[in-house]
C-alpha cells in the first residue's frame, strides 16, 4: 500500500533521541513489545561513507531523510535517476534505452528531486474530524487506547527540533513553520513483528541491508486514519476492526486486551479511531 506523506516534513525534524527512547519505553512495559530503531543511510551527506541515523520513512524505515526517501522512490517507482540514485534500476533490459535524468530546471536551478522535496515539508499533517473528537465517546476510547496498551507503539505526540536547527548530516536548517511543533502521528517509528510480516527485507543501498527486519514492518503513523479504508501494509484489513484481528506477534497481549473490552468499550475505542 502506498503511504501517506502529508505531514512527513514535520516527522524529519523529529529528534532521533526521541524514536531511540521509544525502544527503552516498551522494554519496559514487559509486554513482549520490542522495537527495533533502524539505522538508515544518510545518502544526500557530503562523506564519501554515508552517515547513519534513526531511519523512520518507508515502511520498513529505511530511509532516514525526505531527500533519500524521495531520491529512491524518483528512481525505483518512477524511472528518474538522480543525483542519490545515479544507477540504472539493476533489472533494466540492456536492449533498453537509458531512463531519465534528473537534471536543474534552467530558470529555477532546481531538480525535480528538490521540488519534491519541497513540496512534502510544506504539507500541514491531516488535522483530525474536530466535532467528533471531543464527542465523549472518542476521549473515552482514547483513554481506553492508552490503558490497553496501544499507545505504546502507536506513539502519539512528539515535539520537533527547535528552528534553526542543522539536521540530515547539516544539509537542512528546519525553517520556522516546522520547528518548536507539537505532533500526533500517531507512531514510535520503529521495526514490530506483529505476524503480518512478507519476508522481504528494504534498505535505501543493499550494503545496509538487515535480513532480521525481512518480516517487521514501521508502525503505521494513524493521523489521517479515517480517510483509508484498506489497511495494514498489504492493504487486507478493510478498516480499523479486521486490522486489530491481525495483530499478533508482538501485538498480541495487546490486542487480547482489546478483545476483553466491553461492547461498549469497543465502540468508544472504534470512535477515537474515527476521528484520527
Amino acid at each position: 500500500m502506498s503511504l501517506n506523506l502529508l505531514g512527513d516534513g514535520y516527522v524529519e525534524t523529529i529528534d532521533n533521541r526521541d524514536i531511540e527512547q521509544n525502544v527503552l519505553q516498551q522494554g519496559q512495559a514487559h509486554l513482549g513489545i520490542a522495537g527495533v530503531a533502524v539505522r538508515a543511510p544518510l545518502l544526500e551527506g557530503s562523506a564519501s561513507q554515508p552517515t547513519t541515523q534513526v531511519g523512520r520513512f518507508g515502511w520498513k524505515s529505511q530511509h532516514t531523510s525526505l531527500m533519500s526517501s524521495c531520491a529512491d522512490s524518483l528512481r525505483n517507482e518512477l524511472g528518474i535517476r538522480n543525483r542519490l540514485y545515479p544507477d540504472e534500476y539493476p533489472t533494466l533490459a540492456a536492449t533498453d534505452g537509458p531512463t531519465p535524468f534528473d537534471t536543474p530546471d534552467a530558470k529555477t536551478h532546481m531538480t525535480e528531486l528538490e521540488r519534491l522535496v519541497a513540496e512534502i515539508r510544506q504539507t500541514s499533517p491531516p488535522a483530525r474530524d474536530a466535532n467528533l473528537a471531543v464527542s465523549a465517546d472518542a476521549q473515552a476510547g482514547e483513554k481506553l487506547f492508552a490503558q490497553i496498551g496501544c499507545a505504546i507503539c502507536h506513539v502519539s505526540t512528539y515535539k520537533t527540533v527547535k528552528p534553526g536547527t542543522r539536521i540530515n548530516g547539516g544539509t537542512y536548517k528546519v525553517p520556522k513553520f516546522l520547528g518548536n511543533q507539537v505532533i500526533h502521528p500517531y507512531s514510535d517509528f520503529l521495526l514490530h513483528d506483529v505476524g503480518t510480516g512478507d519476508g522481504i527485507p528494504q534498505a535505501a543501498e543493499p550494503e545496509y541491508l538487515d535480513q532480521s527486519t525481512a518480516n517487521k514492518f514501521r508502525t503505521a503513523p494513524l493521523w489521517g486514519l479515517r480517510f483509508r479504508q484498506d489497511l495494514m501494509h498489504d492493504g487486507n484489513s478493510p478498516g480499523t476492526e479486521a486490522a486489530i484481528a491481525r495483530h499478533g506477534g508482538e501485538a498480541t497481549t495487546v490486542r487480547q486486551r482489546y478483545d476483553h473490552l466491553t461492547p461498549t468499550e469497543k465502540h468508544q475505542l472504534q470512535q477515537f479511531l474515527k476521528s484520527l
